[in-house]
């Protein structure tokens, strides 16, 4: 009984080594034909342009669909997030219930005055965040993310679900 188990371990070790041969060849047939050699195409080929799905957020600008959310690292490190809202008539940008002056330097809107931060907002969801006084990234540029707030129709936010599944009642 001991002598089969291991012979049938030694074999089974074998087949799965590769090492042994115990089935029929693979197609047979495919070893006596020669395929004929691969040519290179006759006419000139034309390739199709690539298509460019994210073109349009690469080109998108601050403010050009409404608020922008932004997230960066605070003065301490942590990841922290702003909402930069239009306000004064298209005149500011509020942060926190506080306005910043918003000028425009080629491709890159500025905020600042707030908060003693300045957001440098580039085309395409980039930029930086500038800092004056104490802190880690004080004088420092700290790269930043930006998007544009999606609008959330009023009908979502009454239809709102509590834990329980009770709809929570909008003032």
């Amino acid at each position: 009984m001991r002598v089969g188990i291991k012979i049938g371990g030694v074999l089974a070790a074998l087949m799965l080594a590769g090492c042994a041969d115990f089935g029929p060849r693979a197609m047979p047939l495919l070893e006596s034909v020669a395929l004929p050699p691969v040519l290179p195409p006759d006419a000139e080929l034309r390739a199709l342009p690539e298509p460019e799905p994210f073109a349009a957020e690469y080109t998108e600008n601050p403010f050009e669909m409404g608020p922008v959310s932004v997230i960066a690292p605070d003065r301490r490190g942590a990841m922290a997030t702003w909402q930069l809202i239009p306000c004064r008539e298209g005149r500011a940008i509020c942060v926190d219930g506080h306005a910043g002056q918003l000028s425009v330097a080629g491709e890159t809107y500025v905020v600042s005055g707030v908060h003693g931060m300045s957001f440098h907002l580039m085309t395409g969801g980039e930029g930086f965040v500038t800092r004056s006084g104490g802190g880690k990234f004080a004088d420092r540029q700290v790269p930043l993310a930006w998007e544009h707030v999606p609008a959330i129709e009023p009908s979502a936010l009454r239809e709102a679900r509590a834990p329980a599944g009770r709809t929570i009642p909008m003032k």
